[in-house]
């Protein structure tokens, strides 16, 4: 099953679902919906339903007020019956969706006997998460309201609960709008655009990146693509998705992304243009009382077809060139004491929450409103992970916040893993535990600028959407990556018979892990993979592995250095990625280091030990194991004795784009005392900043037997950037 019930015991023996299956339950219950369900289920898996007419086993749904908690279930299964129990409708669905997993991967083997067999046991199961949400895109590229039922369907099948609906944007309005007739006349429909035509031309290779015929159309001579839903189309959408508890929270982005609206309303602007700014496109003018009348009619019209309870606003990657470039904006930042531009977007953003709060709706904003600050009650969607401290932020606020980190929940990246989906580390070690309550859930994102079919669709989100399923809803005891993947196979199995275009090719990647033992003075290294039960031989000396290296059997553990060079082996040999990571349990491990320049906290690995804990950092700063300068770097090293020196090495990072670049020089200055120090090494960068690629250079020399008892280092910061070090190794 996917997702992992919260506790499971499996018996002997087995029931046996047929047509004479009995179904007990009571009308007065008020399950009517999930019974409906069920029972579609049931026909689809035996050609008929269940009736309350006595038969040779049985089926009970029944309501208790014993089953404590939202969307929570027991289910107990022996020889001659299924007891299914919870205290609201979500329980009992959730427990239909159980059974529902059971069923289909055993009528599979079953398939002429006319009967289901499905094992014995006891489940008690609730969600970890109360948001445990999926989001598609359908402004970049359109999807048919039979893909939407469809995607809502495969959530419903996973425990999801909530599907955000990205209805507008630059590319294109999906929404019908009858105050604004214009924004689906106009505002749906576009000539093939710059993402389009990177669609047209990666289809020469891959037919899945055709844009779909379905949404283009020949109008005044003019090839259009695009596509709107009705309201009606939607409201019965809406029903659809009820029906398998799954709320759809619609988001009209703005003040940013709005040019499908602002090519047709330009005066909604501040200079009266549609155009773009610097990056982004020109936002909506937030000092223009028209705009807040535009705004309201349109989410009044949204909030009566969305029964839910959320209405997200965007607030992301807001341009503000324009509003920099009016003097209107400046008197009226003046007159209202608004301090800078920031500042001037959460305003916009509070006389928006203000009208939908007063409508009865919460409002959820993407991270990039906490700039100029926002009120405690909003929900933020966190995405920037590439940004320190936005969850510590958010939660310092009082704000409520959503998972939704760009790396790995973004499954249109084309970097995307099932294995970091389903393990990469989301909340880093300084989020304060006293806050976890503020953690509403998890959420991936489908943005779509270059996914144009169905078929690709299908195959960024599954079986991505699986991973993400288990980690919303299983308990961190219940997750299991090893389990996982066994577990996968019979649900791409099933995904295969539903249809569903997936991607999945297992990876030969290794990923490292590494346990550094100070009191054995040894590091233990183990390796995680996609494929299951793999066969794996490794060398320490850097050597190519073959079958005569050796077998990975667990972890094993390194004393002194290692060259580690690992790689999978299937019937063809080696297969590459070769994995090669460097270990070093040096003489500097656990000895205490002494900061003159403190690092930047918003880029901290740890606390001030992170550069002698023996741990090496892999290939992003922000895996945790990099410390973050923006000054020059000043530490020193106490050895805690007068130590003899065979050699010291440091490694730095560069990648251009985000700013982060390589020391100057590094130097290394001794002392015995603490007091007298002596430069011994003076080690210069060789690397220009205009390289571009990720780069970690190794700063290395011999010491040649010196004796100190502090070691000083000093890394000069020339480009006024980021520097990152790992490790300060010494021998």
């Amino acid at each position: 099953m996917v997702p992992m019930p919260t506790e499971m015991n499996v018996s002997s023996g087995e029931f046996k679902l047929s047509s004479s299956t009995q179904l007990v339950f009571q009308s007065s219950d008020g399950f009517d919906q999930e019974l409906a369900f069920f029972q579609v289920l049931i026909k689809s898996q035996l050609g008929e339903e269940l009736t309350q007419e006595a038969g040779s086993t049985q089926i009970e749904i029944i309501k208790s007020e014993q089953i404590s908690g939202q969307e929570a279930y027991r289910l107990s299964i022996d020889k001659e019956k299924i007891r299914l129990e919870a205290s609201d409708s979500k329980g009992i669905f959730y427990g239909i969706i159980t059974l529902e997993q059971l069923m289909v991967s055993n009528s599979e083997k079953d398939q002429n006997s006319g009967e289901i067999l499905i094992p014995a046991l006891e489940i008690k199961d609730q969600p970890n998460y109360e948001w445990r949400g999926m989001h598609l895109d359908v402004s970049r590229h359109f999807f048919s309201m039979d893909y939407l039922k469809r995607y809502v369907d495969l959530l419903a099948l996973y425990k999801l609960n909530k599907l955000h609906l990205h209805l507008t944007d630059d590319q294109g309005w999906r929404i019908e709008i009858k105050k604004y007739p214009e924004l689906t006349e106009k505002g749906a429909w576009r000539e093939f655009n710059e993402q389009d035509s990177i669609c047209i031309e990666r289809s020469k290779e891959d037919p899945r990146f055709a844009i779909d015929p379905a949404h283009i159309y020949e109008r005044e001579g003019k090839t259009i693509y695009g596509g709107y839903y009705s309201q009606e189309e939607l409201k019965e959408f809406v029903e659809f998705a009820s029906a398998r508890h799954i709320e759809i929270i619609p988001e009209i982005d703005m003040p940013g992304h709005m040019m499908a609206a602002i090519d047709i309303f330009p005066e909604l602007t501040c200079n009266g243009e549609s155009a773009w700014g610097d990056v982004f496109s020109t936002p909506l003018c937030p000092i223009n009382e028209e705009v807040y009348t535009f705004v309201e009619n349109v989410l009044a019209e949204v909030i009566a077809i969305f029964p839910s309870k959320y209405v997200h606003i965007g607030a992301d990657e807001v341009d503000k060139t324009d509003w920099k470039k009016s003097a209107a904006v400046t008197q009226f930042m003046q007159k209202e004491g608004i301090e800078d531009y920031e500042a001037l977007q959460s305003y916009f953003v509070k006389r928006v929450t203000d009208y939908l709060q007063g409508q009865g709706k919460e409002v959820i904003v993407w991270d990039d409103a906490l700039g100029g600050g926002i009120p405690s009650d909003l929900k933020v969607m966190y995405w920037r992970n590439w940004v320190a401290n936005v969850p510590e932020k958010t939660v310092a606020n009082g704000n409520e916040i959503i998972i939704a980190a760009g790396n790995p929940f973004y499954f249109s990246t084309p970097k995307t893993k099932l294995y970091n989906v389903y393990t990469k580390e989301l909340l880093g070690s300084k989020f304060p535990q006293e806050k976890m309550n503020l953690v509403k859930g998890l959420q991936a994102s489908l943005w779509t600028e270059t996914i144009p079919s169905e078929e690709l669709a299908d195959a960024k989100l599954f079986p991505n959407v699986l991973a993400l399923a288990e980690r919303a809803w299983s308990t961190q005891t219940q997750q299991d990556w090893s389990s996982f993947k066994k577990r996968l196979k019979p649900q791409l199995e099933h995904l295969d018979q539903l249809g569903v275009k997936y991607e999945f090719s297992p990876s030969y990647e290794l990923v490292p892990f590494m346990n550094v033992d100070i009191e054995n003075k040894k590091i233990g290294i183990s390796f995680e993979t996609d494929l299951i039960d793999p066969v794996i031989y490794y060398t320490l000396d850097g050597s190519i592995p073959t079958t005569d290296s050796n077998l990975y059997e667990g972890e094993f553990f390194v004393e002194g250095s290692a060259s580690i060079v690992a790689a999978i082996f299937d019937e063809n040999g080696a297969q590459e990625p070769f994995l090669n990571k460097e270990v070093d349990f040096h003489k500097a491990i656990g000895k205490p280091v002494l900061y003159e320049k403190p690092w930047n906290p918003s880029y901290a690995a740890g606390d001030a030990g992170t550069l002698t804990d023996g741990y090496r950092g892999g290939d992003s700063y922000a895996d945790g194991y990099w410390q973050g300068f923006t000054s020059d770097i000043e530490v020193t090293v106490d050895m805690e004795e007068v130590t003899s020196l065979s050699s010291f090495s440091a490694r730095f990072m560069q990648l251009k784009g985000p700013g982060v670049f390589l020391p100057g020089s590094v130097e290394v200055w001794l002392s015995e005392d603490g007091g007298k120090f002596e430069k011994v090494l003076d080690l210069e960068n060789d690397v220009s900043p205009s390289d571009e690629g990720l780069i970690i250079k190794n700063f290395s020399a011999a010491l040649e037997g010196k004796t100190a008892r502090f070691i000083k280092v000093k890394a000069e910061n020339t480009q006024s950037g980021f520097m990152f070090v790992d490790e300060l190794v010494i021998y």
